[in-house]
């Protein structure tokens, strides 16, 4: 909206009055009489005295017909009819805009916004966030969130802030502000509300995802986080001899940044090489590295390395597993160039987006349990129509023996199940499949980020959480809409092998 500065209302209405005044043909009594008894007859006479004074009677008309909702709207619309596009009339209207400036937000808009501000974390306080967007708030306050009023100016002013060229509305990155420091819930609506607001007004849409992915940047939150995809192979007549290469892949549509490309001669020069990349892929980012997923692109044979065990040591930092500090999946080398099995995982996929409250829980989730690996084919025959189950977890992940034709993953990868979780540890198994549930229950689609938790489980914590150390031997085998998007070229050229880990 536009303010109407210090200019008191009285005066503008005179100014009003005598632009009115000096349009010609609008002095005669006739026009004036008809935009009355029109006015009358919606809502009522129009009770004035008559000075004989043109300026003077238009100035009482204009303010008798301002005491009705939309009455001074409807006395200018009869008005200036057959004159809308004229120099004189766009005069008028551009004073009623200084009286009733036109607002960016429609009513039901604003009552909208209101209602999902006041449904935000207390930790997140309204003032600070909307100084960034203004010069100084509407008005001083101990308390920014002392109520509805309070909330309004503060919308108000915001809707009045300097648009600067190639960046969103103020107002927009206040609300893309307010909804990274929230909850799955409320931040889905405060994004959902500005989509549909900045789709009204205008705002170009990689303008809106450029302030999405800072605002969430900056409270450690990224909504499209950095990826570092690395690629472990290793040859069946050396499983000790590995080759490595590793990608940094941007959120947008970038060509992905090779940062190695080598070969490790044990598993000590392995976990050496992924630190360095690891170490590499912060330093190029920086303050972006916030949220940054690691991916781990293994062919069956090393499908439960325990890559998210391996350590990193970031500059001036204590080491760690990786996993304990970044969301770390395993991807299927096999399923990525097997383009004939994507199909079946793209029909799981779908069900998982159509059903976005699908919980880890029967029909969806099937545990396999100990010491009763399922037979290859019958597996094929029960899964190979269906859409659901989504995720397999298996308590005795099966060994690879060479043999595909014998091995149940590979017909779990070949039918689209998009996640396997597999405990690596042997024995407890008695306790591992309530302490997993206990530990994963929640929305599927938020899986990966449960089990980063649960890696970062702090081993001397105490508690049944980490009898099993279960934060140490649990790989989750994860394929999403995301894919390998933006990775295909880097990925086009297959090594050869597989290895044993």
């Amino acid at each position: 909206m536009t303010g109407t500065g210090d200019t008191p209302r009285t005066d503008l209405f005179w100014e009003l009055a005598g632009r009115i005044a000096r349009i010609p043909g609008l002095v005669h009594p006739l026009p004036l009489r008809r935009a009355a008894e029109a006015f009358a007859e919606r809502f009522g006479p129009v009770d004035t005295e008559h000075s004989g004074m043109v300026r003077e009677d238009l100035y009482a008309t204009l303010r008798a017909c301002d005491a009705y909702p939309e009455g001074l709207r409807f006395y200018l619309d009869r008005l200036g009819s057959g004159r809308t596009g004229t120099l004189a009339w766009a005069a008028v209207e551009h004073m009623y805009l200084r009286l009733y400036p036109e607002r960016l937000l429609t009513a039901a808009e604003h009552e909208e916004l209101c209602a999902l501000l006041a449904q935000r974390s207390a930790a997140t306080p309204l003032g600070p966030l909307a100084l960034r967007f203004l010069p100084f708030l509407p008005r001083p306050a101990t308390d920014e969130s002392t109520g509805p009023e309070a909330v309004a100016d503060l919308l108000d002013a915001l809707e009045d802030a300097l648009v600067l060229p190639d960046e969103a509305h103020p107002l927009l990155c206040f609300v893309e502000a307010v909804a990274a420091g929230q909850q799955r819930s409320p931040a889905v609506e405060l994004q959902a509300w500005n989509d549909k607001v900045a789709h009204r007004i205008g705002c170009p849409p990689e303008l809106l995802r450029r302030v999405r992915s800072r605002e969430r940047t900056r409270v450690g939150r990224p909504a499209e986080p950095y990826r570092l995809l690395v690629e472990i192979v290793a040859h069946p007549a050396a499983p000790d001899e590995y080759h490595v290469r590793g990608w940094l892949l941007a959120p947008d549509p970038q060509p992905p940044t090779l940062l190695a490309d080598c070969r490790a001669a044990s598993r000590a020069a392995l976990e050496e090489t992924v630190a360095a990349l690891h170490q590499s892929a912060l330093e190029r980012l920086g303050e972006l590295s916030a949220g940054l997923r690691v991916e781990f692109l293994l062919p069956r044979p090393l499908l439960w390395l325990d890559v998210d065990q391996f350590p990193v040591r970031p500059a001036g930092s204590v080491p760690r597993p990786i996993g304990a500090d970044h969301t770390v999946l395993v991807r299927s080398r096999d399923r990525f160039h097997k383009r004939y099995w994507w199909p079946a995982l793209h029909r799981r996929l779908a069900w998982l987006e159509a059903h976005p409250e699908g919980v880890f829980e029967a029909p969806a989730v099937q545990y396999v349990a100990h010491g009763r690996a399922p037979a290859p084919y019958d597996l094929l025959s029960e899964l190979r129509d269906g859409q659901t189950p989504f995720c397999y977890v298996l308590l005795d992940p099966p060994a690879y023996d060479g043999d595909l034709a014998a091995d149940p993953v590979y017909v779990l990868l070949e039918v689209g199940i998009p996640a396997i979780v597999a405990l690596r540890r042997q024995g407890h198994h008695a306790d591992a499949r309530p302490q997993l549930w206990n530990l994963l229950a929640g929305r599927l689609d938020g899986l990966p980020d449960r089990v980063r938790h649960l890696r970062g489980v702090n081993p001397g914590g105490g508690g049944s959480a980490v009898t099993l150390d279960l934060h140490r031997h649990v790989t989750l085998v994860w394929d999403s809409q995301d894919g390998l998007e933006g990775a295909e070229a880097a990925l086009g050229h297959p090594r050869t092998g597989g290895g044993h880990p």
